[in-house]
């Protein structure tokens, strides 16, 4: 008996600040104004989530939930479709900013993929603009499975993060 409250209460102290408890785990867990992703609610939709132009915030809210990076496709690290694109697993900054972009699916040569201070020469803008899967210049529009579905308003979002230098914060 006493060893069974032992194992009991040493559980329960694992769990206190040991481990944050899931939040959810389908986006009806979230109410109607949020949707879940890995475990946690995330305020917006899935091509919309509410966002700041920061880095920190495009990639928790937006890269590593919306570009497969949790899962084996799309711009995941072991991922045979990242062949088309690179890895956003993690931290990906190194990897967006003032990296050279592939565009192995399009005829254009010389790209960025983000550009401190010009939005409008960032390749990742370019691609969520696309609304084609098969552009010749550009390649695919992103993302892969549904072009150019993006909202305007985590676009704009993206863009303020570029033009205001791309910080790492």
């Amino acid at each position: 008996m006493v060893g069974r409250a032992l194992i009991v209460a040493a559980g329960a102290l694992g769990c206190i600040g040991g481990v944050n408890p899931v939040q959810c785990a389908i986006d009806a867990d979230c109410g109607a104004s949020a949707f879940c992703a890995q475990g946690a609610c995330i305020d917006g939709t899935r091509s919309c989530p509410r966002m700041q132009p920061t880095f920190s915030s495009i990639n928790s809210r937006f890269l590593q939930v919306g570009c497969g990076v949790g899962q084996l496709n799309c711009h995941a690290q072991d991922s045979p479709a990242v062949q088309s694109g690179p890895s956003f697993v993690g931290h990906p900054y190194a990897t967006l900013v003032n990296a050279p972009a592939a565009n192995r699916l399009g005829s254009v040569t010389g790209l960025v993929l983000v550009k401190p201070g010009d939005a409008a020469g960032s390749f990742l803008l370019t691609k969520l603009r696309l609304t084609s899967t098969s552009d010749p210049a550009f390649g695919p529009g992103q993302p892969a499975s549904a072009p150019g579905s993006t909202c305007a308003q985590t676009l704009s979002i993206i863009e303020q993060w570029i033009q205001s230098g791309a910080l790492d914060d």
